[in-house]
């Protein structure tokens, strides 16, 4: 499977450790240069640095023309937002996951379509489970 992640940070390394890279090609765009470099030490995964705000670009260099699956894990509600909505409407990715913190966001954006995960103990077992379940 192809996974682009928009995020690199704590939760993107517990993740790479939590998941098998054997079957996956993993892309991770991001701003912190030094959790790229830590990343891309990990075999199957390409490191995309973002220095600007265009994230149609960013995307696209990640490759989300060819992902089977994106995950929005950045820091920031507003640019996961966005960038899912991207991915799904856009580039018609079958499985988009979105991390929102926010409780309203969360919601409204469920009832809009988008998987959407909170930052919670059980974060990384759901996002694992997004990704190993079947799409109708």
């Amino acid at each position: 499977m192809r996974i682009l992640i928009l995020g690199c940070n704590l939760l993107t390394n517990l993740l790479l450790n939590s998941m098998s890279t054997d079957d996956n090609q993993l892309t991770i765009i991001g701003t912190d240069i030094n959790c790229l470099n830590e990343v891309a030490d990990e075999p199957r995964v390409n490191t995309v640095l973002n220095l600007e705000p265009w994230m149609q670009d960013y995307l696209r260099l990640g490759g989300i023309d060819r992902a089977d699956a994106f995950l929005a894990l950045s820091e920031d509600d507003h640019q996961n937002i966005l960038a899912s909505q991207i991915a799904k409407h856009i580039f018609n990715v079958n499985r988009v996951v979105c991390k929102l913190e926010h409780p309203p966001l969360q919601q409204l954006y469920s009832e809009l379509g988008l998987e959407v995960v909170s930052p919670t103990l059980g974060l990384l077992q759901g996002l694992n489970q997004s990704l190993e379940r079947q799409i109708p």
